[in-house]
């Protein structure tokens, strides 16, 4: 590979992923580079001799026709083979391409080429750190490469050419010091990749005033937050003034200009709350953000909390950057999150000194590099990564301690130090309910303003903060794995690094006394438990099981177990204090060791930062322990993930009843403001109010505005009369139903999401629909079956032809306009499962102070999570829409009909299923 190379981007199509399974080629597509331009470009159909799946027919637009009349591989693969001989091959996902067509070769006795490859996936990979998705048509989107016909092999070829050519670029384009970096780590890539970089990296450079150097690291100098901040001047009183603030950017509305006023005049009342439920398409984000833009302050910020990180990640992305340019200037803001969410600096840095155990590590390791020259925030969730479980994060994830100037010295540039300056600094501050709740005193300082977005979330989202889940056979493996690395017999453990150090031998002896006494006192704390409350107690015989403790057992658990729990917070925090000394040693002589011995530094550092954890967890465990004894917020639980497996035993709490600690936070706040599109069940804040622990309010608290989308005129409910009762019928039979109801109503050209309360009906009906005839028309997406559900809202939104299957991600917080959703399909009611321990507890506390948990509790819960699933449907006051109902207690049962009433002003229309698709296609195309 030098600078005279050809390189042949090809693209295969073919009929499946094997050859020796009988797969073939169906067309070659191939662009020769050379000196940075595509010199030729080929093109060949290829009659595969055998049939093509309709599938495959469908994803390339290629039918019989075309093929019928091709050439077979054998007349045309030496013309291939020559062609590709003394090339450099470079492919989109070159360990598929490369192997099927030598694969291909053999097949007609040619002989497998033996070229240098290059894979363009990686490249895009470490190249573009922030991007979330490297199919080739994602990328050549925004890269604003023209790819005309995707999924054809010739078409496909040129895109992955002029990616390749753009990759390049960005590579030059980067610090010299981070491309010398990425060049020593290049053994990351697969194949030659790497050395494709060694070939294309620019002489050294100066580096640029946008950027600043620390040891090996280059990273986006940081900009200093303004200081000189001043309110907007007047707020707009008037509608008129408010039109000539909002338009021509945005429409004026008589309702959310009434929530604008609302909240600005709250802000100086301080003494009561403030309820906004605003209807979908009203503009609630602006509606708040603009009076607060004319009244917070620095010394008295505005606190925002939403229900997911997405949501926040979007207000800061989208709505604040709006709102500064309906301003012409910009209102300072940070976006918060727990230390774990940023990278340390110090420990990346480390970690590139170690001997990097996995290929995996290494292209982690060098996608970091070049997102440092990007990122501001060192926020890791830029990455858009699908698991962040990685052993790398383990060890480089911020614990929110940054040391000093003396023992980190990337102390000015840390992300988590500059993000608490950045606080001090800002108006407006972002965050989400479970930080809120967990991390108030980082935010309440000067008692700032409170918006809870998305607030029929917040109780729930504050009590799921609250629980906690101790994993004591999963603290068992970890004080294993560590006691492993400090036994003399191990052959891996650092008693080899130390051989001659006796100073570091008596510590690495500690660490091991420390953590075989660990040991032993979680198995006697697991034993002591099991014996007390399974053993002869259960006739299970396997099997998931979790078990609910009343007061009583948690007072047992208080009384016999609480000092075997203090001696493992004890002794946990000593083992912590003991990693420290080793992995201190190993930064500060980083010549004493070997580049192999990194690996095993990083092991003790990733352990550490799990200890640390769940020493934090048993220390909670202790503090809520008169909590759970007087259960009346909270319930305890034992779990087993086999009812015979004792290691497996752990001890898990949550909380049910969060109105004290909701209303201890609010008092650090001013003017707390609430504010959702479906904040009432049966037309009433009562429900929302009562779980936030708020008495009987004044009117004045609250305000209802509808939402300015005409609905009969947008959206038909339609509810199937001959749809199952899912508790009468067996859960195979359901399935059956549901599959055949799906291909039914969603087997046309309009994009479909269909709702379900459980991943594993999901799972079964997705595998029930992709052997029917619709898997030939439709993409289906099912979440935790074909990717998170992350990964598959991000697919459905750029789909024409997607049917989705989701679960509660999917009830709310998507936006999809116009076509791109056209029907929504609910498979049943979502009311909780009774058994679960939470809710029990909950419902037993309702029942003792005399009430009923259906009415109560159950149906406001479902009615709320209704008219959420039905507000997926019409996004924009042009969408058209079909909410379709599988479930008929919808219209047989009274709190059915009560359900029906918080549709927004729609009747709902009964029909047999059958007659369901003739309708929807009328309505759709009216």
């Amino acid at each position: 590979m030098n600078a005279d190379t050809t390189f042949a981007v090809v693209d295969l199509e073919t009929t499946g992923t094997s050859v020796k399974d009988g797969d073939r080629m169906i067309q070659f597509g191939c662009a020769l580079l050379r000196h940075g331009k595509i010199i030729q470009t080929i093109s060949q159909m290829v009659n595969p001799d055998r049939s093509v799946p309709q599938t495959i027919q469908r994803l390339t637009g290629i039918n019989l026709d075309r093929l019928v009349a091709a050439p077979y591989f054998d007349e045309v693969a030496p013309v291939l083979h020559r062609l590709l001989t003394n090339t450099v091959f470079v492919a989109h996902n070159v360990n598929f391409d490369y192997p099927f067509l030598n694969a291909e070769f053999e097949r007609v006795g040619l002989p497998k080429l033996q070229l240098e490859a290059i894979d363009t996936v990686e490249l895009a990979q470490v190249l573009l750190p922030e991007i979330s998705s490297f199919r080739l048509s994602d990328l050549t989107a925004y890269l604003s490469i023209q790819h005309d016909n995707p999924h054809q092999a010739d078409s496909d070829a040129i895109s992955t050419g002029k990616l390749l050519l753009q990759l390049t670029k960005r590579f030059q384009e980067l610090p010299s010091p981070t491309q010398q970096a990425l060049v020593q780590h290049r053994d990351g890539f697969i194949r030659e990749t790497g050395d494709y970089l060694n070939l294309i990296a620019t002489p050294p450079k100066p580096l640029k005033k946008a950027y600043v150097q620390v040891g090996s690291l280059v990273l986006r100098r940081p900009v200093t937050p303004a200081t000189d901040f001043a309110l907007a001047g007047a707020y707009p009183a008037t509608d008129l003034a408010k039109k000539h603030l909002l338009q021509p950017r945005y429409r004026f509305r008589k309702a959310q200009a009434k929530m604008m006023d609302a909240i600005f005049a709250h802000t100086h009342q301080p003494e009561q709350p403030l309820f906004v439920e605003a209807g979908t398409g009203l503009g609630k984000t602006l509606g708040y953000l603009l009076p607060y833009a004319y009244a917070a302050t620095p010394e008295h910020k505005l606190v925002i909390a939403t229900s997911t990180l997405v949501l926040q990640t979007q207000l800061m992305q989208k709505a604040i950057p709006a709102l500064n340019d309906l301003l012409g200037r910009t209102v300072p803001s940070v976006e918060v999150k727990s230390p774990q969410h940023y990278l340390d600096l110090n420990k990346f840095a480390a970690s590139l000194h170690q001997e990097a155990p996995t290929r995996q590590t290494q292209l982690l390791q060098m996608k970091l590099l070049v997102w440092l020259t990007q990122t501001t925030t060192g926020d890791l969730d830029e990455l858009h990564l699908t698991t962040y479980r990685a052993p790398l994060f383990l060890q480089i994830r911020h614990t929110g301690d940054v040391g000093t100037p003396f023992t980190n010295p990337f102390y000015a540039l840390d992300f988590y130090r500059r993000l608490q300056t950045a606080m001090d600094a800002a108006v407006i501050v972002v965050t989400n309910h479970a930080f809120l709740a967990r991390h108030v005193e980082q935010l309440a300082g000067g008692q700032p303003f409170l918006v809870v977005d998305e607030a029929q979330h917040f109780a729930d989202n504050t009590a799921a903060a609250f629980a906690q889940h101790m994993a004591l056979g999963h603290l068992r493996r970890q004080l294993r794995h560590l006691w492993q690395l400090s036994d003399p017999d191990e052959s891996h453990s650092l008693v080899a690094v130390y051989q001659s150090e006796p100073a570091m031998q008596m510590i690495l002896r500690q660490l091991h006394q420390l953590t075989e006494t660990a040991q032993t006192t979680v198995t006697t704390l697991q034993q002591d438990i099991y014996r007390h409350f399974f053993h002869g107690k259960t006739t299970a015989t396997s099997g998931f099981v979790s078990l609910s403790l009343d007061p009583a057992a948690v007072d047992w658990l208080r009384e016999t177990q609480s000092d075997k729990v203090k001696l493992l917070i004890k002794v946990i925090g000593r083992l912590t204090v003991t990693a420290d000394k080793l992995t201190a040693d190993f930064n500060q002589r980083p010549r004493f060791f070997l580049k192999s011995d990194g690996q095993r530094f990083q092991a003790l550092a990733a352990l550490r930062m799990s200890l640390a954890d769940q020493r934090n967890r048993l220390r909670e465990m202790l503090r809520r322990l008169p909590e759970l004894i007087n259960g009346r917020a909270a319930v305890a639980s034992i779990t087993l993930s086999q009812v015979k497996d004792v290691a497996s035993l752990g001890l898990s709490w949550d909380v049910f009843q969060v109105g004290a600690a909701v209303q201890q936070l609010l008092r650090q706040f001013t003017a707390p403001v609430f504010v959702g599109a479906t904040l009432t069940a049966a037309r009433s804040f009562d429900f929302l109010t009562r779980q936030l622990g708020y008495g009987e309010l004044p009117e004045t608290s609250f305000l209802k505005l509808r939402s300015p989308f005409h609905y009969r005129d947008q959206a038909k409910v339609l509810v199937a009369t001959d749809a199952p009762n899912a508790s009468e019928v067996s859960a195979s039979a359901y399935a059956d139903y549901l599959a055949q109801a799906i291909e039914l109503l969603a087997d046309n050209q309009h994009q479909t999401i269909v709702l379900f309360n459980s991943l594993n009906v999901i799972e079964e009906v997705y595998q029930r629909l992709v052997h029917r005839p619709i898997a030939d028309h439709k993409e289906l997406l099912a979440q935790g079956v074909t990717g998170s559900a992350e990964k598959i809202a991000k697919r459905f939104a750029v789909g024409e032809q997607s049917l989705l299957l989701g679960a509660a991600s999917f009830f709310e917080g998507i936006d999809y306009p116009d076509r791109l959703l056209e029907m929504v399909i609910l498979t049943r009611l979502t009311f909780d499962a009774p058994e679960a321990p939470i809710t029990k507890a909950r419902y037993a506390q309702i029942k003792a102070s005399g009430g009923d948990p259906f009415t109560d509790d159950a149906l406001p819960r479902a009615t709320l999570r209704l008219r959420q699933s039905f507000g997926r449907l019409i996004r924009t006051e042009t969408d058209r829409g079909a909410f379709v109902i599988l479930d008929p207690r919808f219209i047989t049962t009274q709190y059915g009909k009560k359900m029906q009433k918080s549709l927004p002003n729609i009747k709902p229309m009964t029909m047999p299923l059958n007659d369901m698709p003739a309708y929807i296609g009328m309505w759709l195309r009216a």
